[in-house]
């Protein structure tokens, strides 16, 4: 009896504790969304004051500049074709895809995903040209052509809303899978 009554007690006790769940938001397998969810939970105080926002938006552009030389930058990240564009440089003539960030229901609640913005201009070749669509959604493979730019990087907190614009980009695109 005494044993059922101590057991009862740790029962209650661990009911009772003031630790929430939490659901673990690095699981996710997308490249991006993982560090943007690990800088946010090393910068708990980002909205605290204007001096903080500011400071930490800072760092992030910077952070964010950097990140895109990582070459999981692209991993598993979901993005919607915008347009394709004929572009010369130097007598060569190529394709430019805009590749963005989007937005998406089926996405679990509270996705960051659904918070984060980024531009991938994409340089490519014709093979590929030939098996995308205008406003499709796909996964990249590539290569940084060109870093983005910190002005492009952005933080945007407006009432409860925050949202994280990660900058634009160029890759040279060796693959493109449909999503």
């Amino acid at each position: 009896m005494k044993k059922l009554a101590i057991m009862l007690l740790v029962a209650v006790l661990a009911a009772c504790s003031n630790k929430k769940a939490t659901e673990n938001t690095n699981s996710s397998t997308i490249f991006i969304e993982q560090k943007v969810n690990e800088f946010i939970a090393e910068n708990p105080d980002w909205t605290k004051d204007q001096a903080t926002q500011d400071a930490t938006t800072d760092k992030f552009k910077h952070w964010a500049i950097n990140l895109s030389n990582e070459p999981e930058f692209l991993k598993d990240m979901p993005l919607k074709l915008k347009s394709l564009t004929d572009t010369l440089v130097s007598g060569q003539t190529f394709k430019l895809a805009t590749f963005v960030g989007y937005n998406d229901n089926a996405r679990p609640k509270g996705s960051l995903l659904n918070y984060i913005q980024l531009q991938i201009n994409g340089i490519m070749p014709d093979d590929i040209v030939k098996t995308v669509a205008i406003d499709k959604n796909y996964t990249l493979t590539g290569n940084l052509y060109k870093q983005g730019k910190r002005a492009d990087v952005k933080f945007v907190n407006v009432a409860d809303f925050k949202g994280y614009d990660v900058g634009k980009y160029t890759f040279s695109i060796t693959a493109v899978k449909p999503l």
